[in-house]
């Protein structure tokens, strides 16, 4: 006996075979009345009018409703079971691809710092291809994320490329040539519509270690230059050197956060 069969109702099917028992009796009296009433067809038989009719057995109205009252009741139990299993693989499928796409496509960074302003203001977020940028090779100008150096604790930071490897940097009168041509930081302007001026780190600094650029400096192999936009204000490569291509993470091409600045990156 399967839970959704009721135990009464065998009662009603063993109840059935007596239908053709009574069928058979009707008919019997139904031949008896129809002679009766050929041989005297003014005068019916006598009792005929008096005997109930004959109805067959049924099922009660509770018989019947009870298998679909134990349906309706257990339908919402099994309905109810199965979104919960749709939520949760829903929800874990959400959630590896969440992980998967940041881990290896896109990712989102919090700029907390003025370094980079005014290309990117404090508190704006950004977007980090991890994806493509494996499969090519860093470009100059590319603002990129990656693992600074034990100088400022390995720290996750955003800064733009200046020097590739064998480019040649040298600072003149607040001017940084590379190559001989002058930098224009980023395209970032002044109040004035200048570039701002770029100083060599060494006068923040006990020694004058060659990436500080108080001399020209030429950047060492599968390593990269980085500053930030804001010079005045950027803690960068004159202070901690240049980084290896292993510790950049990832290329910034849009700002995603605040809404009323969404933009992308050059």
């Amino acid at each position: 006996m399967t839970p959704d069969t009721p135990q009464h109702e065998p009662e009603v099917t063993a109840s059935r075979p007596q239908e053709p028992a009574v069928e058979q009796a009707a008919s019997s009296s139904q031949a008896s009345t129809a002679g009766q009433a050929a041989s005297s067809p003014q005068a019916p038989a006598a009792g005929q009018a008096d005997s109930p009719p004959i109805v067959p057995p049924s099922m009660s109205p509770s018989a019947q409703a009870a298998p679909e009252a134990v349906s309706t009741q257990r339908k919402p139990k099994r309905s109810t079971r199965r979104l919960l299993i749709e939520y949760a693989l829903t929800a874990l499928v959400a959630l590896v691809v969440a992980f998967f796409v940041q881990a290896y496509v896109v990712k989102p960074y919090r700029v907390p710092t003025p370094s980079m302003a005014t290309t990117i203001q404090p508190g704006d977020r950004v977007l980090i291809d991890r994806f493509l940028f494996d499969d090519r090779d860093v470009k100059r100008d590319d603002i990129v994320v990656f693992t600074g150096p034990a100088a400022v604790g390995n720290q996750v930071l955003l800064k733009r490329v200046i020097g590739l490897p064998g480019d040649v940097l040298e600072i003149e009168d607040g001017v940084l040539y590379v190559n001989g041509v002058a930098d224009d930081a980023g395209g970032v302007t002044t109040a004035d519509g200048e570039t701002p001026t770029t100083d060599p780190a060494y006068g923040q600094l006990e020694e004058h270690p060659e990436w500080s650029l108080y001399e020209p400096y030429t950047v060492p192999a599968d390593h990269y230059y980085l500053l930030g936009d804001n010079r005045s204000d950027s803690f960068d490569s004159r202070f901690w050197g240049p980084v290896p291509r292993a510790s950049i993470i990832g290329k910034a091409f849009a700002v995603y956060w605040p809404l009323g600045e969404v933009r992308t990156l050059e």
